[in-house]
């Protein structure tokens, strides 16, 4: 399966972290259920994912670091309308396609913190 549209379903509970061992999956959309508890750090285990739009929901906690070389292909990131907490993880922002290197992440719908200069 590469795309999963399963928006506006009035879905509950956790995202099922084996949404993201699927090895073919490019696009998910998870947008306007009523889907609670955090994101699971499998998010990153998906080598195809594109596009991941998880915005109108319930989430909390905050967003998980990805591990090195994950998402390479992510160009959509939708987190708005939830109730997470913190900062996007330095892990995802290095994603977007105006750092050093750039990466594929054109549109990711949140803030990065650039991390302070280190002192001198």
């Amino acid at each position: 399966m590469a795309f999963a549209d399963l928006s506006n379903n009035r879905f509950s509970g956790f995202i099922p972290s084996s949404f993201f061992n699927l090895p073919m999956l490019e696009i998910l959309y998870l947008t306007n259920n009523t889907l609670d508890g955090t994101i699971p750090p499998s998010i990153s285990d998906s080598p195809k994912l594109r596009d991941i739009y998880l915005d109108n929901n319930f989430l909390t906690g905050t967003v998980p670091e990805i591990s090195p070389g994950s998402l390479l292909s992510l160009e959509e990131l939708l987190l708005s309308f939830n109730y997470l907490t913190g900062t996007i993880p330095s892990s995802i922002c290095a994603l977007r396609n105006n750092s050093i290197p750039p990466g594929n992440l054109i549109s990711l719908h949140a803030d990065c913190v650039i991390p302070p200069e280190p002192p001198e």
